[in-house]
């Protein structure tokens, strides 16, 4: 087990985005902004707008905000990491589950403060290059290619061995970030953030010995489809959008060069946040 990537508090903020779960209506964002600009700092609204997985839908804002302010459910906090990668994410929970997120809404004030005032650290989580044919996407929780109506078969490679071929409903590659998704709806692991590791889980195979497969954080990894019906099967990112798949098509996995970066108050928050919403005790 890795003890976890850290950074240092930044030195200074000067630019703050702001994402939300929809339109800003009940958010403070007057009161924010007043926070932030007494020390100097300017802050940019942004609604959701872009598909997790394509992030050229997004405007062009300039360059990199210092910090990220996601409010929201981990979706929101999902698309605030995509579409600014290079930014640490400060999450907060307005939404129903919010494994990702520091604080509730009730603390969101409070924890602006202690934004303002240096008091956290970054927290760097394993994140992942995905590529098909032309395209490219970064993700967080998991890569998903199922079939729609009907069993598909795939294959899945490590480091360029074939390590299975699965007959079922499909697969999820995930990454410790992830486990906490769909991953543990399927029955795989939980696996702490500090975990330099992914995650491969077939899904409903068609073989009772099937079980969840643990895999190196560095492991170059590919799923091929081998056979399907037309039109049957898709890849989903983090809770995209379908992309419809083909035989033949190929996906390569990867660590991607940039981790997923997350403003963190409090060293057991991910243990906090399991007993709390899974009511754990």
């Amino acid at each position: 087990m890795h003890s976890m990537a850290t950074r240092p508090p930044l030195k200074h903020i000067n630019r703050v985005a702001l994402v939300t779960r929809d339109a800003l209506k009940g958010y403070p964002e007057e009161e924010l902004k007043r926070r932030f600009s007494k020390r100097g700092a300017q802050v940019v609204s942004r609604a959701e707008s872009a598909s997790l997985c394509d992030v050229s839908e997004l405007p062009d804002q300039g360059p990199p905000p210092d910090v990220v302010i996601a409010l929201g459910g981990d979706g929101t906090v999902l698309k605030a990491l995509v579409a600014y990668p290079k930014s640490p994410t400060l999450a907060v929970n307005f939404g129903r589950v919010g494994f990702l997120t520091q604080c509730d809404r009730e603390g969101l004030l409070s924890s602006v403060d202690r934004l303002l005032n240096g008091d956290y650290w970054i927290e760097e989580r394993l994140a992942l290059e995905v590529k098909w044919g032309q395209r490219r996407a970064r993700c967080i929780n998991e890569l998903v290619i199922k079939g729609v109506a009907h069993m598909c078969e795939l294959s899945l490679s490590v480091d360029g061995h074939e390590v299975k071929r699965m007959r079922g409903d499909g697969l999820i590659i995930g990454t410790p970030t992830g486990s906490t998704a769909y991953l543990m709806s399927t029955g795989a692991p939980l696996v702490t953030p500090g975990v330099s590791c992914l995650i491969a889980n077939p899904l409903n195979e068609y073989n009772f010995s099937s079980r969840p497969i643990i895999l190196p954080g560095d492991a170059h990894v590919e799923v091929r489809v081998e056979v399907c019906r037309a039109q049957d099967v898709v890849a989903v990112i983090d809770g995209g959008q379908r992309h419809p798949l083909q035989e033949g098509d190929r996906f390569t996995l990867r660590r991607a060069e940039d981790p997923t970066l997350l403003v963190n108050f409090d060293h057991q928050s991910f243990f906090k946040n399991l007993r709390e919403r899974m009511r754990w005790g």
